[in-house]
């Protein structure tokens, strides 16, 4: 005869994860002994944990019958009214067990997690308050009070929760990984880095923080360090289209062009009307002068945006066989947008970029004092905006990449920051400038033909344009594998001549660095007459 299990047997079964076992076991021994609250209790957490809460919710309360007011059948009785968002009844629970046990912590913590299945984040942080207030050192209590303190939008008091709860236990995942992005958001890179490297060394396959590491890293401009670790959460979780996608942004940036392609497709593959990465790879062929794969890819924008007449436009061109005049502004909006992060930091220190301290330089030539209406176009995060402030009665900075206009914006440089192309700018506005600049834009540009035209529009008499590009010495302009286009000084000579511009300044000089070689430039302080008339 075989024989019949005892609880202690049946439990062991529970906690070893035969649940089935398990299950029959309680039920086996309920037969001969339907009243036994503790089988009653332990077989209704086995319901639970298979999410069959209706039977697990008759179990407890049938063993609550037998043991009235035992706070662990409350504490789980209330839990799995919450679970069934009975939240009533939850409460009504909990209060009843506080109002027989004051200062029993545990109460007051899980009447805090009904308030926050509610959204009721005020009333969840003063019942997580109070369980603090009766065990100091309850850690899950203090975790779910930063928790609800994040919900309230009470940041630094967040914070402070979450550090002590480290005091408490240093070791304490949770409170690293919130604390890790409130430094984020307050910009404080590298101390949220040391908080997620923490984590890294616990849970070295959690997703979440490769990607906060990775973007704590871009935002330092560490790419190299950030592609460690967006190849980590890529192995993670092959698919993520965002971790991909910024993949190919780095590598694009570090000259890696097979690399970010294989990324981008990746994307595609994933998500066949990924916009962005449908441009990225269409510019990325058109520089490597594969122009069918480009053409396929623009097709697929056209396929997800009909009414696109940008690429429909350079559909044109491309099956017409005629050579690409400019950066398509899809491109370099989606381009910029995912650069904005980063831009200044990798800039100047990785790509040691100096084009503002030169533009600087060359207005210093000017004779007099400066107190000039200045548009600054393709103003980016306002690298340039910020060294020629001191000289501006007005500054205007004009963008095609919002989110590099969000940073420039957080700079309070310019008295106006606007989102557009800068010929259609150009041709829109009714302002005139003392000074016209274009920093690094010319670049994205190969027949410069209308901006040149629509930018002595705007000027005003005795006015200057200030602008470089890269050099190319013989066609009149070149795109080159680096995305960018590059112009022959005879071809800019012969615009300023075209348009009545004097050529104060000329100067070859270099920009930055590329792959650690350097990227010389153009570097051109044009005049326009001091009359009007021509």
């Amino acid at each position: 005869m075989k024989k019949s299990p005892n609880f202690s047997e049946a439990q062991k079964l529970h906690q070893t994860g035969r649940l089935a076992e398990a299950q029959q076991a309680y039920l086996t021994i309920l037969e001969a002994n339907p009243t036994d609250a503790e089988t009653l209790h332990w077989l209704g957490l086995l319901y639970a944990e298979e999410g069959k809460l209706d039977e697990a919710a008759q179990c407890i309360e049938k063993a609550i019958t037998h043991v009235p007011m035992e706070p662990s059948l409350i504490l789980h009785l209330a839990n799995i009214y919450k679970a069934k968002k009975m939240f009533q009844k939850a409460k009504y629970l909990l209060q009843e067990l506080i109002n027989a046990h004051a200062d029993f912590a545990a109460a007051h913590n899980n009447l805090g997690t009904v308030y926050a299945a509610e959204g009721k984040w005020q009333q969840a942080a003063a019942a997580y308050q109070a369980a603090i207030n009766l065990q100091s050192n309850y850690a899950d209590a203090y975790y779910n009070l930063g928790l609800a303190l994040l919900q309230l939008n009470r940041q630094l008091e967040a914070k402070n929760v979450f550090s002590a709860l480290l005091e408490l236990n240093p070791h304490h995942v949770g409170s690293h990984f919130q604390l890790g992005r409130l430094l984020m958001q307050q910009h404080h890179y590298q101390t949220a880095i040391d908080h997620f490297l923490h984590i890294e060394k616990q849970h070295p396959f959690h997703f979440e923080t490769h990607v906060n590491l990775a973007t704590c890293y871009l935002a330092l401009g560490q790419l190299n360090e950030a592609k460690q670790h967006y190849l980590k959460a890529v192995e993670i979780k092959p698919d993520d289209t965002q971790v991909l996608f910024n993949l190919g942004v780095i590598s694009a940036q570090q000259g890696e062009i097979n690399s970010a392609i294989n990324y981008y497709q990746r994307v595609v593959e994933v998500n066949p009307d990924a916009i962005d990465a449908h441009h990225n790879l269409a510019y990325l062929y058109l520089m490597m002068k594969e122009t069918p794969s480009a053409l396929s890819h623009f097709r697929d924008i056209l396929r997800v945006q009909p009414h696109n007449e940008a690429v429909r436009h350079t559909i044109h061109i491309l099956t017409q066989q005629k050579h690409i005049s400019s950066s398509p502004p899809d491109y370099i909006r989606s381009l910029f947008d995912s650069y904005a992060g980063h831009y200044d930091v990798h800039l100047v220190n990785t790509l040691h970029y100096h084009l503002p301290t030169l533009f600087f330089d060359l207005i210093q030539t000017l004779p007099g004092d400066k107190s000039w209406d200045i548009l600054d176009l393709g103003c980016g995060t306002g690298l340039c905006g910020e060294i020629m402030k001191p000289m501006a009665k007005s500054l205007i900075g004009v963008d095609l990449s919002g989110k590099m206009l969000a940073v420039a914006e957080q700079k309070h440089l310019y008295d106006q920051l606007i989102e557009s192309d800068v010929v259609s700018f150009l041709a829109a506005t009714p302002q005139h400038y003392d000074l016209v600049m274009a920093g690094d834009i010319l670049v994205y540009m190969g027949d410069l033909t209308p901006v040149f035209s629509a930018i002595t529009k705007v000027l005003k008499p005795g006015g200057f344009f200030l602008f470089n590009a890269e050099i190319h010495q013989k066609e009149d302009y070149l795109l080159t594998n680096s995305g960018r286009f590059a112009h022959s000084k005879a071809y800019l000579d012969q615009l300023a001549l075209q348009n009545h511009l004097i050529i104060l300044q000329y100067q070859i000089a270099v920009i930055r660095m590329q792959d650690q070689q350097p990227v010389w430039g153009h570097l051109y302080l044009c005049g326009s007459p001091i009359s009007s008339s021509v």
